[in-house]
């Protein structure tokens, strides 16, 4: 079933996007470090990174709780979180402007 549902995905997507489907298997294989649109790729993943390993970790329950407390700092980070969801924003326009080609350097 999960295959099926896969597949009429990627029909559905093929017919309303043809030829733009960048996949691993597709007929656009997905570029390496590709520039995502998503604010956890460019901006909340590093933020995490930053705050859990400010000082070394020694033990995996250390990093756990890390790992915990840092998520609870970036969820009650109103303004950042507003800056990273305008910044997507901004992203998604200029892919769009580019016609879904590069737009790094439109920003």
């Amino acid at each position: 079933m999960k295959d099926l549902l896969l597949i009429l995905h990627m029909k559905f997507v093929n017919y309303h996007f043809p030829g733009r489907l960048f996949e691993r298997c597709g007929p656009h294989h997905w570029p390496a470090r590709s520039p995502d649109l998503s604010s956890l790729d460019y901006c909340v993943w590093g933020w995490m990174k930053e705050l859990v390993h400010s000082v070394k970790v020694v033990t995996r329950d250390e990093l756990l709780s890390r790992i915990l407390d840092a998520a609870d700092r970036i969820r009650n980070s109103q303004r950042k979180l507003q800056r990273a969801t305008h910044a997507v924003h901004n992203r998604a326009a200029a892919c769009v402007a580019a016609g879904g080609g590069i737009f790094e350097n439109q920003l």
